[in-house]
């Protein structure tokens, strides 16, 4: 038997693999970012769960800011209550979350929509801002 300890240890020339790997994931989120908030032109919103559309708050050629009420959604919701499925139909309110110039208001009161499924509102982002 040899007297050397033998121990499991990381060794020193792995080192320089995890810091490129580091810069690369860095410099990968820094071009994504670069390119959603300098080079998209256009944001598409789509409803965000099944429902009936029932106002639209925002016309073509209006400016909006983050925040802003842009349309409305009549929606089914279900709990369980007491091993007994409950559904209640509300009305949701669906806010922007980016500020830009309404370019196409594509549905219209009254309209069945699915949840990721057509484009209600077509939004211009000011750039330097992520949609």
């Amino acid at each position: 038997m040899s007297d050397q300890k033998k121990s499991l240890t990381v060794f020193k020339t792995d080192r320089h693999e995890d810091i490129a790997a580091i810069i690369g994931s860095a410099l990968i989120v820094v071009v994504v970012l670069t390119y959603m908030a300098f080079v998209v032109p256009s944001v598409s919103i789509k409803p965000h769960q099944d429902g009936k559309l029932m106002e639209i708050f925002v016309k073509e050629g209006a400016e909006i800011k983050a925040g802003d009420k842009i349309f409305s959604l009549e929606v089914v919701k279900k709990k369980w209550v007491n091993n007994v499925m409950e559904e209640k139909v509300a009305v949701q309110e669906f806010t922007s979350k980016a500020g830009g110039k309404v370019l196409k208001v594509s549905g219209k009161p009254g309209d069945k929509v699915k949840k990721d499924k057509g484009t209600i509102i077509e939004l211009e982002h000011k750039k330097g801002t992520l949609p």
